[in-house]
């Protein structure tokens, strides 16, 4: 992670110009960020599980403070007003019903510290993303969780705390997450916090940055709306404190995606509209930002709304007001009871609506689609109504619509939308009545559909509880907002997320359900297969991969039988003449008709035989442990054979040498080889791996100096008691050997006291040794002179089932275990700061003679957290006292086998190298026998040694192979 803090120099930094417009004040600061981080999402993780918890237990109230700002509406503004219907209320919804969803999931349930949740979340090409004031959840495309942190933990990297109000958003053209989220929430504290992922995966690298919110500390920022275009990243919010008015942020996006550390925005204050929305643009080469907010719902029998834009050049943005528009069908923007107003089941508690300001813009084909809630009728309200705007970016209204009951049987509430390529729009809402819990829901429109209007809700998720929690602010907040978007894969077809009220647990509870809708549209046709080269006479089964959800389907398949399907998804097509064929298939909907064919698609062989390959979940085990088998042949087999030699093994579960993924468990010590043939309808094929699981441990010499990618992949694991914070690979200096270290980081592990941790090594095969010692490298500073922090060694000889002690040691000011003199904080640079360097402690060697002999045998380090500095262990080395110093490749290309085994062994090597010699020596280095000229499948005769370990050294040419042979 790299993270600066900026000084802010107001020469530098913060450039303040002054206008007056329109009669009203409008101040311009420019500047840079204050701070910024790079950092991995695993990094977020890490410090999840160090201080997620803390940070959940903090109760997160509304703003105590109620503003019903209204603007007044000067006649010499107004862009335009709309006329009254004639005749049929063209705002009407129609009877047709919105269409289901294709599928629908949770989001993130009420962790009990928060109202009101701030529902958002977006969808991206392989994630979804849900941001809550509460946490932050990464998941699957079709809901599964992948990773949750506390809101303000993903934040944890820049300066400030207190985070509220995120808001998400998916740059459609750049491949980008975009994040936003308020801090603090008072003058002299306040920020926002702006996040873009550095591509299009949200757990890999995030660029997070920390601008002040208000240069002067006079008023603190509230309530983001975000949205984008080419250019910039536009961001508004409202002031309160010692002031009230609203600010619009303007960001350069690409500075931002570039991960410069210093982007510059620029600041604009006004007083001439309050929550101003920014569109999220579509249209590529859309120079401008437009804005929308609520003005006033009722002036002179008129309801009017506001545009904004931000133009200019990328570097130097102006902002302004372009006008008002009105419609004869005027509302109320606020209601009483400090808002409580929506109705509920079984409780006589409203829930409340907040007021009627802009939720979300979106501009596309150089219009511009708007929605928020509004209360009716707007001289006495009795409920809430949905309402969209469809305007031209000079004012002028295409489309005007409400979703509304006018018995005022249901509210609808906390709306958003989202808008097609073809102009279909999806509006998301919750949905409230005395005769139903608090419930979500959606509308929608079709292009096609009569103007004005959207289908009757679609309510998706129902509530299933009365909710009442206002944590004694008086009101019982619900929303703020909510989140519907356009799905970036196809850009057709939508996604939404909105609160339902939840089953009480210790309390009432809010809950957030995702939707995603599928869109028909003129299709394209497309499909794929399992297989496209075959023996002859095999079957294939085809998938539909169309677009535009078809509603039928034609097939033709050349040389197969049959030769034409009407199925979506046909399977068992046969091909029974050896031969290239083409393959197509035409879709069709409502929308229209589309054929793709695809030539020379699939080949079918009469020589084709299977490319055997296989693979092991493990492929080091203790005797008795159970290893899966896995065939990945290709070219469709049909049968298998399994042959593991020695055959001292047994398959479980219900599998034999037969099945295709067999389960074993083996019971002797030694190497395994595995030969697996298969069969397809052309014939068999075969392929053998020596020396393919070892049972019983590694040999040794063994060293690790950690420069793997992971522990597991050195068969290295990990005992984590408490699922927080344990061991990990951390980078280190002041070594030759490794920049690479295994680390407990008792410092940030909060709540570790008492806290232990073990890292254990893979099992070894100490067998025909008689000494044997254990060594390794450590790194340790005190940083308190009260406590320390303890290391532990301890061994097992049956595979970790017992363990007995080998050491511990904690440093008690004296350098007995430290490394270096008492510090806060510490990371070891320079070799005078490791064991042995010159300060304190040496290096640790243990004598395990008493296990030599033994298999299983594994090795643990376990830490014993009193939160001082981290402690550093690499270098860990496990062999004889004396002896050859080899380099033993225990998958080496050469062979002697049974191994271990006694007086006659056989050679077995590929038959793509030649070995021309081949050394026997003992642990003392010394040659004892040679022999040349030996060929895959000779027997070497050694019944002359004794008993013990040998090495054996092969040349091929000038690379020699070193293996170890046990002698029984």
């Amino acid at each position: 992670m790299k993270l600066r803090y900026l000084v802010l120099l107001a020469i530098l930094l913060i450039k303040q110009i002054s206008v007056i417009s329109q009669e009203a004040q409008q101040k311009h600061h420019r500047g840079v960020a204050e701070a910024f981080s790079e950092i991995e999402f695993k990094e977020i993780i890490a410090e999840e599980e160090r201080s997620g918890a803390y940070e959940l237990m903090r109760l997160r109230k509304p703003n105590p403070v109620i503003y019903k700002p209204v603007f007044e509406v000067e006649p010499e503004k107004i862009l335009y007003t709309g006329s009254q219907p004639s005749g049929q209320n063209n705002t009407q919804m129609m009877k047709e019903v919105s269409p289901a969803p294709d599928t629908t999931f949770m989001g993130l349930y009420d962790t009990g510290n928060s109202i009101p949740p701030d529902v958002n979340g977006a969808p991206g090409p392989d994630h979804l993303m849900v941001t809550l004031n509460t946490q932050v959840r990464i998941q699957h495309r079709d809901g599964t969780e992948i990773s949750t942190v506390s809101l303000g933990v993903f934040w944890a990297s820049l300066p400030g705390s207190g985070t509220f109000d995120p808001k998400i958003q998916y740059d459609f053209e750049d491949d980008r997450w975009v994040f936003v989220t308020c801090a603090g929430s008072q003058p002299g504290s306040s920020r926002i916090y702006m996040g873009v992922s550095a591509t299009s995966d949200p757990t890999g690298t995030w660029y997070l940055y920390s601008y002040i919110a208000d240069p002067d500390n006079i008023v603190w920022f509230d309530y983001p709306s975000m949205g984008f275009n080419k250019n910039w990243i536009v961001v508004s919010g409202n002031m309160f404190g010692g002031g009230f008015y609203s600010t619009v942020y303007v960001f350069d996006k690409h500075a931002m995606y570039n991960g410069e550390a210093t982007p510059q925005f620029d600041r604009f204050t006004t007083t001439q509209g309050f929550t101003l929305v920014p569109a999220v643009t579509y249209d590529a080469q859309e120079e401008n930002v437009y804005l929308i907010s609520s003005a006033d719902g009722n002036q002179g029998g008129t309801g009017y709304i506001s545009l904004f834009k931000v133009s200019g050049e990328i570097n130097n943005p102006v902002f302004s007001l372009t006008g008002h528009i009105g419609i004869p069908q005027p509302w109320a923007g606020y209601v009483g009871n400090n808002g409580d107003f929506l109705p509920q089941l079984g409780s006589n508690e409203k829930i409340n609506a907040v007021d009627h300001r802009m939720e979300n813009v979106v501009f596309r084909n150089n219009k511009l689609w708007a929605t928020h809630h509004v209360f009716l009728p707007a001289n006495n309200p009795q409920r809430a109504a949905i309402q969209w705007w469809n305007i031209t970016p000079t004012g002028e209204i295409i489309q005007h619509g409400r979703v509304d009951d006018p018995t005022g049987e249901m509210s609808y509430a906390f709306a958003s939308l989202a808008l097609n390529q073809f102009e279909d729009m999806l509006i998301g809402f919750n949905i409230f009545s005395a005769n139903q819990y608090a419930s979500g829901g959606y509308a929608y429109r079709a292009h096609f559909d009569p103007p004005n209007t959207t289908r009757a809700p679609f309510q998706y998720i129902d509530g299933l509880a009365p909710y009442y929690k206002t944590f004694g602010s008086g009101r019982n907040r619900w929303g703020d907002y909510s989140a519907t978007m356009l799905d970036p894969v196809n850009s057709v077809d939508f996604w939404t997320i909105q609160q339902y009220a939840e089953l009480p647990s210790s309390g009432d509870r809010w809950g957030t359900w995702w939707a995603y809708l599928r869109i028909p549209f003129e299709p394209v046709a497309d499909f794929a297969v399992n297989e496209t080269l075959i023996p002859l006479g095999e079957s294939i089964n085809f998938s539909d991969k169309s677009i535009g959800i078809p509603q039928e389907w034609s097939w033709v398949f050349e040389g197969g039988t049959p030769d034409q399907s009407t199925a979506q998804n046909p399977a068992g097509i046969t091909f029974n003449n050896e031969g290239v064929f083409n393959v197509s298939l035409t879709v069709t909907n409502q929308f229209g008709t589309n054929t793709v064919t695809k030539n020379s698609f699939i080949t079918v062989s009469s020589t084709l035989l299977p490319e055997v390959a296989f693979v092991a979940d493990r492929n080091l085990i203790c005797t008795g442990e159970q290893v899966s088998l896995f065939d990945q042949s290709l070219y469709m087999p049909r049968e298998w054979e399994w042959e593991i030699i020695p055959s001292t093994i047994s398959f479980v579960n219900g599998t034999d040498a037969f099945s295709q993924n067999p389960q074993v468990v083996f019971h002797e010590y030694g190497d395994y080889t595995v030969k697996l043939t298969t069969a397809n309808l052309n014939g068999e094929a075969d392929l053998t791996e020596f020396n393919f699981i070892r049972v019983g441990g590694k040999d040794v010499p063994f060293v690790e100096y950690f420069e793997s990618e992971s522990f597991n992949e050195n068969y290295w694991t990990i005992v984590n008691p408490d699922n927080k914070m344990t061991w990990e690979l951390t980078q280190v200096g002041g070594l030759n050997e490794t920049t690479v270290a295994a680390q407990l980081d008792f410092m940030t592990y909060v709540g570790s006291v008492g806290q232990r941790d073990r890292l254990i090594t893979p099992p070894f095969d100490l067998r025909g040794y008689s000494q044997m010692q254990l060594t390794f490298k450590h790194a340790h500073a005190r940083r308190r002179t009260d406590v320390s922090d303890s290391l532990i060694v301890y061994i097992s000889d049956n595979c970790g089932q017992s363990w007995t002690r080998l050491y511990q040691n904690a440093d008690n000011g004296s350098g007995n275990f430290a490394t270096h003199p008492l510090v806060e904080g510490f990371l070891p640079e320079v070799p005078t700061d490791w064991c042995g360097g010159g300060y304190g402690a040496d290096c640790i060697t243990l004598d395990i003679s008493p296990w030599a002999g033994q298999t299983e045998v594994k090795i643990a380090f376990e830490s014993f957290s009193f939160r001082g500095n981290p402690l550093y262990i690499t270098g860990i080395r496990v062999g004889p006292t004396v002896g050859l110093q080899t380099n033993v490749n225990e998958r080496s290309a050469f062979i002697l086998y049974p191994n271990p085994g006694k007086g006659k062994f056989t050679v077995r090597y590929s038959e793509m190298m030649r070995f021309s010699e081949i050394r026997l020596f003992n642990l003392s280095g010394q040659e004892i026998a040679m022999f040349r000229n030996v060929n895959t499948g000779d027997e070497i005769n050694l019944e002359n040694l004794a008993s013990g370990v040998y090495f054996i050294q092969a040349r091929a040419g000038s690379s020699p192979e070193w293996t170890k042979l046990i002698v029984e």
